[in-house]
């Protein structure tokens, strides 16, 4: 056969050949339906879809560079911090020591 189905017509004698399309035939015809009528609407929603990924992408990349931003911040901040701290602890030892120094010159003149 053709890829139809035939059906006869048993009733009056005057049969005659009826074809319907093929089950894949009908499958065509039904999507070539839903394709006229939603087409519009699935191919919108699509481009929307894509709109939205491409915005999430989009900001993944940005938030991942304000992340590595801060990151560099902090470390400098970090550095800075313990420089300070350092010079800080040495500030203070000097002034220590001096004072021993002005404390035993003291001592020195006061038998």
């Amino acid at each position: 056969m053709n890829g139809q189905i035939t059906y006869l017509n048993a009733g009056s004698g005057n049969e005659y050949a009826a074809t319907e399309p093929a089950p894949a035939d009908a499958a065509n015809t039904i999507d070539k339906v839903r394709e006229l009528l939603y087409g519009d609407a699935m191919r919108s929603q699509e481009r929307r879809h894509d709109d939205l990924r491409e915005a999430v992408t989009d900001l993944e990349q940005r938030m991942v560079q304000r992340f590595n931003d801060i990151q560099k911040s902090i470390d400098a901040l970090a550095l800075s911090l313990r420089m300070e701290q350092s010079n800080s602890v040495r500030a203070i030892g000097s002034a220590v020591t001096e004072m021993g120094r002005q404390i035993s010159a003291l001592a020195d003149r006061n038998p």
